[in-house]
């Protein structure tokens, strides 16, 4: 302190220079946007006379014009203005032909070459668009009274709508990417700015919904995000990545199928459809445990069969896929996974399984997967105990029966009392579940909530079940848990004929609905149109007036649809083929009054005013009569010993029967061809009740479908319901 008072001006300067060092210091931890490097992106035009006026555009440009120098064919150039993204200069005097050269921060940077003549293209309006875009090109020597002035888009030759010497109209021509402008005039030519071609390709995935992340794929959109607008039928996507070539946006709630629409400044483009499909869903996983190298299997709906599309984890950790359908992956555990959650992703839409748990016990199957007490069950999997007493196994919580037992598979009874539920296997206090209940026959309920007008129904190929709402004039979608949707056609009953995806269709009165084998609906109405369905919703007109009044309809391996007649047409059935054309097979006895079957030779089965009659397609064709009486009943037996209440809707079992629904009797009955007997599948009470066979009850039995996997669906329409049949 003595030493500071003694000397003040050394304590006074050191202070200062103290100071001033902090003051460095703060100026170097704070970080300064880096400038852009000066980069010469294009230039334009490259030929006219002395004094046209040169635009560089680049990056990193400074504003000041006094940093520049520049000089055309070795003669100095004015340098006019400047800014971040743009020199401009002025041509000077000269002659022939030579480099632009700009001179900035003691460096020189060759632009290109700039030609002196009379031709010159000085700007384009405007300079970007899509194809088919008229750009307006201004400069001069266009007219030429020999031959006409040519224009070109990054090479390829532009139709001229109008040209004057100053002014040309030109159309962006069909397969373009974005380019330089060049017009030439007999031996000369001249370049002017770069025309942006804004265009739209393509778009992965096509499919998804809230959330999916899409690329759009395309030319000539911005890297300033919001810039581009993406929507969905009208719903703005947030837009989360872009270049000049792909943008990333994420769907939005509320999205519904149609297509993608792009927006760049005033340009709007249509893209392609994006198709809204339902979350993708599991329905079994097996097995639920077992070591690191199990094959496991998950079975659901919507999977994508593209390659990145599904993807798979276990324990939140990447599973790989060995191989995929669209209702079943297949995969190997890898090692070290753990126990945790099975989980699918399919575009960026997420459903979460069951949990793994990674132990040596584990059950793969059992079979067969239904019966009633007593049936003899094996179970397979691993970490079993080859001592049959130390494995305990229970089916929906009752103990049975060990009869056999290895490593690898159990030998059990199932207990008399036995009801559908889980299969568990305990193994020195380890346990392992069954991925599916084992089911005793009966009938469960997919929905009771129908319209009072729907009239027949068609089993899909995930699970779900369409409906053809007479009343209502639209095909309802009920998904495998049941949730009703309007899948084509409107939501508030309008009739009519338009085309259109999904809501946009119209239906008059559809009395009749059927699959083909690529996943397409046949929707047959009243008035005798079909109508067809893609699977991604779109509605078409398939054939017109077939018949008035059709009574049941069916479609075989080889789409070949099947249309009964009715009788004050003339009775008979009417064959579609795939491609549209129409035969009529005709019996002066047969009367279908229903759904038609069709058997695994191509033989039809339909109602009959003496029962159910059966004939052949094609030469050799016959009549045979089954139930072949006027008089009612209820009796099983051969064709002629069998009788029948009423016979109604039928379908194909895809084994070895026709199902037919008997109204009168609330029952669906058995038509073996090969046997040639008739047998009762069931025989329901009047009511409504889930079940056992010998305790069902049903309000009616309306309709009758399969799905390909075997599963049977009843349309209950007294009790507005679906039900399902357990075998």
């Amino acid at each position: 302190m003595e030493k500071m008072i003694r000397y003040p001006v050394k304590t006074c300067t050191l202070l200062l220079l103290l100071i001033m060092a902090m003051i460095g210091a703060c100026k170097k931890d704070k970080v300064e946007p880096q400038a852009a490097a000066f980069k010469i992106n294009n230039y334009f035009p490259n030929s006219g006379n002395a004094g046209t006026l040169v635009t560089i555009e680049g990056e990193g440009f400074a504003a000041d014009i006094t940093q520049y120098s520049a000089s055309i064919a070795g003669q100095a150039a004015e340098v006019v203005s400047a800014t971040a993204g743009y020199i401009v200069v002025m041509v000077p005097n000269g002659t022939g032909n030579g480099d632009i050269t700009v001179k900035y921060n003691g460096k020189d940077f060759n632009v290109g070459k700039y030609t002196y003549q009379s031709l010159s293209v000085k700007a384009i309006s405007p300079r970007s668009g899509p194809v088919g875009t008229n750009i307006r090109i201004s400069g001069e020597g266009f007219a030429d009274k020999d031959k006409p002035a040519e224009v070109t888009v990054n090479g390829n030759k532009a139709s001229i709508i109008s040209l004057t010497d100053t002014l040309i109209i030109a159309t962006v021509p069909d397969k373009t990417n974005s380019g330089p402008v060049e017009v030439k005039v007999q031996d000369k030519s001249s370049t002017g700015p770069v025309f942006k071609v804004q265009a739209l390709y393509d778009i992965s995935p096509k499919t998804g919904g809230k959330g999916t992340r899409i690329t759009l794929k395309g030319s000539g959109f911005e890297t300033e995000l919001g810039k581009n607008q993406v929507s969905f039928s009208g719903k703005a996507g947030q837009v989360v990545q872009s270049t000049d070539t792909e943008i990333v946006v994420i769907a939005p709630e509320g999205i519904t199928t149609g297509r993608v629409g792009l927006k760049i400044d005033a340009t709007v483009i249509e893209g392609p459809v994006f198709t809204l499909v339902d979350p993708p869903s599991i329905t079994e996983v097996t097995p639920l445990s077992g070591p690191a190298g199990t094959e496991m299997k998950i079975g659901g709906t919507g999977y994508s069969l593209i390659p990145g599309e599904t993807k798979v984890s276990i324990n939140d950790k990447d599973v790989p896929i060995k191989s995929i359908s669209i209702s079943e992956i297949a995969l190997v555990v890898p090692e070290n996974t753990g126990s945790g959650k099975v989980k699918v992703t399919v575009n960026d839409q997420v459903v979460v399984g069951p949990t793994f748990t990674e132990q040596t016990l584990g059950i793969t199957k059992f079979t067969p997967e239904a019966g009633t007490g007593g049936a003899v069950i094996t179970i397979t999997g691993t970490g079993f105990s080859t001592v049959a007493a130390n494995n305990i196994v229970t089916f929906n919580g009752v103990n049975a029966h060990v009869n056999s037992a290895s490593a690898t598979q159990l030998v059990v009874v199932a207990p008399p009392n036995v009801t559908s539920g889980v299969i568990k296997v305990s193994v020195n206090g380890k346990e392992a579940f069954s991925a599916k209940p084992f089911v005793t026959q009966g009938i469960s309920t997919l929905t009771n909530t129908l319209p009072a007008g729907v009239h027949s129904i068609c089993a899909g190929r995930n699970g779900e079940v369409y409906a053809a709402d007479r009343a209502r004039n639209n095909i309802l979608r009920v998904a495998p848990d049941g949730t009703i949707s309007v899948f084509a056609g409107s939501a508030n009953g309008e009739s009519g004929d338009a085309p259109g995806l999904g809501t946009a269709a119209r239906f008059t009165q559809p009395v009749g609905i059927v699959m083909d084998t690529n996943g397409n609906l046949f929707v047959i109405e009243f008035t005798g149109n079909i109508k067809k369905i893609t699977p991604g919703g779109d509605v078409s007109m398939f054939v017109r007036n077939v018949t008035y009044e059709p009574t049941g309809s069916a479609i075989d391996i080889n789409n070949k649809m099947y249309v009964g007649t009715a009788p004050n047409s003339f009775s008979g059935v009417f064959i579609i083929s795939p491609n549209g054309s129409i035969a009529m097979e005709w019996d002066w006895y047969a009367d279908p009054e229903g759904r038609v079957g069709i058997d695994a030779d191509g033989k039809v089965y339909a109602s009959d005013i003496n029962g159910v009659g059966r004939h052949g397609i094609g030469a050799g064709s016959y009549y045979d009569l089954i139930a072949d009486s006027f008089a009612a009943g209820h009796v099983d037996g051969s064709y002629t010993e069998a009788r029948f209440g009423v016979v109604g809707n039928m379908v194909w079992n895809n084994k070895d029967m026709i199902l037919v629904c008997d109204p009168d009797n609330n029952a669906v009955r058995t038509i073996t061809p090969a046997a040639r007997r008739v047998g009762t599948l069931f025989k329901a009470g009047k009511g409504y009740q889930d079940g056992s066979f010998s305790e069902v009850k049903f309000g009616d039995l309306s309709d009758i479908s399969i799905a390909s996997n075997g599963v049977i669906y009843i349309l209950d329409k007294a009790n507005k319901a679906i039900r399902k049949v357990s075998l």
